[in-house]
């Protein structure tokens, strides 16, 4: 089964929505990283300035000492006392900066106890410079000493130079690769979003826009006086249930079309025993729980016809149903229709099957005519056994349409009824009729309409009727397959009537049967 137009945006919309929102927190996870990869960056450039400072203050504090050791003046100390001086404080500026960035604490500590050994050599040289031996400060064996020590800050410093070069590396990468993902990032929500806009605007067009458009088409044609257009049921579910209602709606207005030429037909026909005769042809309208009835008729002139129907309740649960057309049409036609009417209904009445009921009246029309008859469909819907017991005098089949679209046709089961036929018999057949069947009953003027090439209508165009206005509601049915026969003849004039009759079996609570109820049907099987 195909998803609803209204899911579909749902689901897209979902999609959407968890779509940015992933997009939204990925991006945000990854610029929080980008920003603490970044601040890191700049700690190590921070550790990199005062490592920096910190070996010039070095270099100042060994040329100082180097240059009073050769020339014993004080002013060669000036750069050595400066560097001394802020060698401390760099110092813990860099042990802070450096605990900042992670860094291995030991090089740090080496290169303090590195400089603090050098330091004491210094001070150990002034001293003997400052006693009046310059000489012994400055030989060979401190001088090499001197170096030593101060090869020994080199080496430490170079370590922590090293470690904060490869830190500064490892960073640099990182934030580059952080960068292509935000990049990457961006690209991919970019592009899914366009897809699914591009999707989503495919499937609006094919689902809503192009079938609306063809819909729209097919209705301009039906405004302007075309009733045999087809309106086309595409797209999606809520396209094609639209194109359904319209089709219906379509078919309403085809009826009412035709019932205003049957108004104006009438005015002919106009009188008060026309008038009485019309009246007494109307339906009783017999109804009972379980069963929906939905009938109409369109007379072929004016309002008088040789088709009638009727249905009568027999019982709580028993409804009988008779659909009959008389040849020819007109008053004539009409006061023979009537008499079969009446005859058939209180045949049923007193109980008789339908064969038997046929069987009845036909005896009863010795006085009529050869040239005159009719043909007639009897039913009995017992919707508390789930049965229909019909019987068919030369009357088109009825269709047995069960819920699952299988079709049963309910053909004839004797000769139609005329004089030339008194004491013959009609069979009755009983058929399963389950809830949700639909009986669909017509004349044969439904079937034998003719498009201009002369094709009939046929049993195939009611199957077409049915199939597009469904089995959930037998007026539809009814409508349907009127309102297609009638375009399906066009604009020719109509040669005999129109009947439609449709019954459908629907499930109803059980309720509780009186004595009365359990006679009467005792009555009417008999």
């Amino acid at each position: 089964m195909r998803r609803g137009l209204a899911r579909w945006v749902l689901l897209l919309s979902i999609l959407v929505i968890g779509l940015t929102l992933s997009a939204a927190v990925a991006v945000w996870v990854t610029e929080t990283q980008v920003q603490r990869t970044q601040d890191r960056r700049d700690d190590l450039a921070q550790v990199a300035r005062i490592e920096s400072q910190l070996l010039t203050g070095y270099v100042d504090e060994e040329t100082g000492l180097r240059g009073y050791l050769l020339t014993g003046e004080d002013a060669f100390l000036a750069p050595y006392a400066r560097a001394a001086l802020a060698t401390p404080q760099l110092t813990a500026d860099l042990r802070t900066s450096w605990a900042a960035v992670g860094g291995p604490a030991g090089l740090v500590d080496d290169l303090e106890a590195a400089h603090d050994v050098w330091v004491e050599h210094a001070r150990s040289q002034i001293a003997l410079v400052d006693a009046g031996n310059p000489d012994a400060a400055s030989s060979v064996t401190e001088t090499e000493r001197g170096k030593d020590y101060f090869d020994a800050i080199r080496d430490r410093e170079r370590a922590v130079a090293d470690w904060v070069t490869t830190a500064e590396d490892s960073t640099a990468d990182q934030l580059s690769g952080l960068q292509t993902r935000m990049t990457g990032l961006l690209a991919a929500t970019l592009t899914t979003l366009l897809a699914v806009t591009v999707a989503g605007c495919v499937v609006l067009w094919r689902s809503v826009v192009a079938p609306l458009g063809r819909l729209a088409a097919a209705t301009r044609a039906v405004a302007a006086g075309d009733l045999a257009a087809t309106l086309p049921a595409t797209g999606a579910p809520e396209m094609r249930s639209l194109a359904t209602d319209v089709t219906a709606m379509r078919d309403r207005l085809a009826a009412d079309l035709h019932g205003t030429r049957q108004a104006l037909d009438a005015l002919a026909q106009t009188g008060p025993a026309v008038s009485a005769l019309r009246s007494a042809l109307e339906p009783a309208g017999g109804v009972i729980p379980g069963v929906v009835v939905a009938a109409r008729l369109d007379p072929a002139e004016g309002v008088l016809a040789g088709d009638w129907y009727d249905t009568v309740a027999l019982s709580a649960t028993r409804l009988a149903v008779v659909v009959g057309d008389v040849a020819g049409h007109g008053p004539a036609s009409a006061v023979f229709a009537l008499r079969l009417k009446h005859s058939l209904l209180t045949a049923l009445r007193a109980g008789l099957a339908p064969g038997d009921a046929l069987a009845t009246v036909c005896g009863e029309l010795a006085d009529v005519p050869a040239g005159q008859f009719a043909t007639a469909f009897v039913a009995v819907l017992d919707a508390g056994r789930g049965v229909v017991e019909h019987a068919n005098a030369g009357h088109p089949a009825g269709q047995l349409v069960a819920a699952g679209g299988r079709w049963t046709e309910l053909d004839t089961t004797g000769p139609l009824l005329s004089s030339v036929f008194v004491g013959r018999d009609w069979t009755t057949t009983t058929t399963a009729w389950a809830p949700g069947d639909l009986l669909l009953v017509h004349t044969d003027g439904v079937t034998e309409a003719r498009d201009a090439a002369g094709a009939e209508f046929g049993t195939e165009g009611i199957h077409r009727a049915v199939a597009a206005s469904g089995t959930e509601d037998p007026h539809r049915v009814v409508d349907a397959v009127a309102a297609t026969s009638m375009r399906f003849g066009g604009s020719q004039p109509r040669r005999d009537d129109h009947t439609v009759v449709c019954l459908q079996h629907v499930p109803v609570a059980p309720a509780a049967r009186t004595s009365s109820d359990v006679g009467r049907d005792a009555v009417s099987r008999r």
